[in-house]
């Protein structure tokens, strides 16, 4: 048999052809998403509001079909900076139209709590078959990760078990250690921007929030100073924390947000559990801290919580930490009179112990707690200890010394603070009450000024100063100043140590000009916001934190 031979040109055009055929052959064989997903798989989402009926995608639109979860009569608001993007890439396709729902405008939901519209979107590429769904970059928005465009898709979890507990509940003493928090989300993506928080009250019955970022690979880890052992309020939910002792906490988003889907139909029997917690020392499952009954303030009958709760046994009473402070707050309401409270903290011990006593005389905690609450009352009004103060303070925690050892960290910290802020701190216009506000104005002529009514107690309006950072920063270089208003429902020591991470223009008014601001400003609530031109005259104002798109669309048409 006679061998052919080819040219170097042929085998060269030969071996291109073939390039050419296998580029096609796998072209072929990419999986593409069909043009119709009824009721998509997906990883995690950031709220369970929304929900995918449908995914239509053409060579000209993609259409999401959206049921949407919520409060009867309250109001939803989707976003005209809504995007997706194919998952793992920075190429945005901008919403472009929506039907059912204007864009940027409360919807307010029938009674029935549902309702559907469709929202449009460019067209997606023949071979995606996995996107982001990001109505804002923010927290709190409509977001859906990890989308699934494929009829076969399955979504994976993690293999994770929770441990058993074995050691005995701890014992109801207070300390100065901190509670060590740990752990991962699994399915997380860095993209979601998550934070962990503990909350906790300290002496001054303030809620008090230790916060820590979400590293790129879902783990975190924070440390809380909350006193005595037991349950509290977290962005993992209610978890049991011991001061000195690590609780590890493994979160998997993926079971968590299957679980929690009205229309998945790809849930398994295992995914209500997806919380896992694990310690060295005592601890208790998320499914077993739900089965621990909360305490139940009733306003017309403050002293039945502390019935409720000195009722139950010392080791249960352990798990309620998080209502020590209310208890303490109740306590010092009912047997503490209002003649007594400018007297020395000794004075007004005594007399609150021979008011109170219907409650257990053993309970020493108690009667430490209401103590130091006295005690830090004095930092709070910025009546700093003096070399006597301390002394006593020592002396009536010797049995404790771990009370004293924080007041005493709290006067310094506090009082080295008062000091740093005076620069940030603005003094209040010395005229009438009716010409204080109009003053602090005329201060910032030729500016755009933003005014917030706000107070250190009030949730809504940190939770505002939060999502407002990213425009701040963004107008740092534009003609604005922030004037930060607040009066003495604000303690002085809270306020001040709050302020640093406020930037602006800080003004603490007298309690009459506060009231006298609600009346002739008509303040009904905070936050409370105004908006003025260059000029000084008021553009906008909202009762309520509006969102950054709204704010930002108001402040930047006046730069």
């Amino acid at each position: 048999m006679k061998t052919k031979h080819f040219s170097g040109a042929q085998r060269h055009s030969l071996l291109t052809i073939a390039a050419a055929l296998c580029m096609l052959i796998l072209f072929a064989c990419k999986e593409k998403h069909p043009a119709v997903i009824e009721t998509p798989v997906f990883d995690v989402w950031a709220t369970s509001a929304l929900e995918i009926e449908k995914i239509e995608m053409s060579d000209s639109t993609t259409i999401f079909h959206i049921h949407a979860f919520f409060h009867p009569k309250e109001w939803i608001k989707i976003s005209s900076e809504t995007f997706i993007r194919e998952s793992g890439t920075d190429e945005k396709l901008t919403i472009v139209d929506a039907e059912g729902i204007e864009l940027d405008e409360k919807f307010f939901m029938p009674e029935s709590g549902e309702t559907s519209f469709k929202l449009y979107f460019p067209p997606l590429k023949p071979e995606v078959t996995k996107i982001d769904f990001i109505e804002c970059e923010s927290d709190g928005c409509f977001n859906i990760w990890g989308i699934r465009l494929t009829d076969r898709a399955k979504v994976e979890v993690t293999a994770l078990t929770q441990k058993t507990c074995t050691q005995p509940v701890p014992a109801l003493e207070y300390s100065t250690k901190p509670a060590k928090l740990s752990g991962k989300y699994f399915g997380y993506s860095k993209a979601m921007n998550k934070e962990v928080y503990v909350d906790y009250a300290d002496f001054s019955d303030e809620i008090q929030t230790v916060t820590a970022t979400v590293a790129d690979d879902g783990s975190f880890s924070l440390e809380a100073p909350v006193g005595y052992p037991g349950v509290y309020h977290s962005s993992l939910g209610r978890i049991f924390l011991t001061p000195g002792q690590e609780v590890k906490c493994y979160v998997d988003l993926v079971k968590q947000t299957r679980n929690a889907s009205r229309l998945r139909k790809d849930k398994e029997p295992g995914d209500s559990i997806n919380v896992f917690t694990e310690s060295d020392g005592f601890f208790i499952s998320q499914a077993d801290i739900n089965k621990v009954a909360n305490l139940t303030p009733q306003p017309e009958n403050p002293e039945a919580i502390l019935t409720e709760f000195f009722a139950k046994k010392p080791d249960e009473q352990v798990f309620f930490a998080s209502f020590f402070s209310p208890i303490v707050y109740i306590s010092k309401y009912l047997y503490l009179p209002e003649e007594v409270k400018n007297k020395p903290v000794q004075e007004q011990f005594a007399v609150f112990k021979e008011k109170a006593k219907s409650l257990p005389a053993d309970a020493n905690w108690f009667y430490d707690h209401v103590l130091a609450s006295l005690y830090s009352a004095r930092i709070q009004a910025s009546k700093f200890y003096t070399d006597a103060d301390k002394e006593e303070i020592k002396a009536a925690f010797a049995g404790n010394p771990a009370y004293a050892e924080t007041l005493l960290a709290e006067n310094e910290k506090m009082k080295a603070l008062t000091e740093e802020n005076t620069s940030l701190i603005q003094q209040v216009p010395d005229v009438t009450e009716a010409q204080v506000f109009n003053e602090i104005l005329k201060r910032y002529q030729g500016k755009v000024v933003l005014v917030d009514f706000w107070a250190t107690w009030c949730g809504p309006c940190k939770q505002a100063f939060k999502t407002m950072t990213p425009l701040k920063e963004s107008w740092h270089d534009k003609n604005i100043v922030f004037v930060y208003l607040t009066g003495e429902t604000s303690p002085l020591a809270v306020w001040n140590k709050m302020i640093p991470d406020i930037h602006g223009e800080h003004y603490r008014v007298s309690d009459s000009q506060w009231k006298y601001w609600g009346k002739s400003l008509e303040i009904r609530g905070v936050p409370t916001y105004m908006i003025y031109d260059k000029n000084g005259s008021q553009v906008q104002r909202y009762t309520g934190y509006p969102g950054n798109d709204k704010l930002k669309k108001v402040i930047e048409a006046l730069f």
